[in-house]
Parts: structure tokens; C-alpha cells; sequence
């Protein structure tokens, strides 16, 4: 059974990161996307899938992100983001300039 470790972000609160234990995100996270991020505080160092903050159907969406992009962002509660942080990165053409 593989164990994960999440991750948080200072400029993104409660959104964490979710990889897979023995890997680092610095080598696994695209750069500009960790850099948005910001800097990193490990929270759990050893998650089995089952720890993660989700119901099932969630967890397993988690484990899938990280089996095809190798990592996953979620925001509590209850929104997967997945591997680009989901909307968070979108411009809102409604923002005055």
C-alpha cells in the first residue's frame, strides 16, 4: 500500500498538496505552479489513502490525480483541485484592473 504526505501553502490557505511519500515536490511539481503555491509545511508525513480528508470517492479521485500527474491539490473542505489547482489559477474577467 503506497503513503502519501500533504502538504500546505502559505498563499493558498487550506489548500494542501498531496504526493506520494518517498517523492519531493520540488522535483515532481512544476515550478511555477510550486512557486504560486508558496512555501511548503509538511502536515502528515505518512497518510494511507483512507487518511485523507474524503470520503471514498474522493480519496480514490485523489490517488488517481496522483497516479497520472504524480501529485494533487485539494482545499478543505471538500474540493479537489487536482494537479493545476483547479480554478484557483483562472483569471476572473469580472476583476477591475
Amino acid at each position: 500500500m503506497k503513503l502519501y504526505k500533504t502538504y500546505s501553502g502559505d498563499n493558498f490557505p487550506k489548500t494542501y498538496l498531496v504526493i506520494e511519500r518517498d517523492e519531493q515536490p520540488e522535483k515532481i511539481v512544476p515550478f511555477n505552479i510550486l512557486y504560486l503555491f508558496g512555501p511548503l509545511k509538511l502536515i502528515k508525513g505518512a497518510l494511507m489513502p483512507s487518511h485523507l480528508p474524503f470520503s471514498k470517492g474522493g480519496q480514490r479521485r485523489i490517488v488517481e490525480e496522483i497516479e497520472n500527474a504524480g501529485y494533487c491539490f485539494y482545499k478543505w473542505p471538500g474540493k479537489i483541485l487536482g494537479a493545476e489547482l483547479g480554478d484557483v489559477l483562472e483569471v476572473d474577467d469580472n476583476a477591475k484592473d
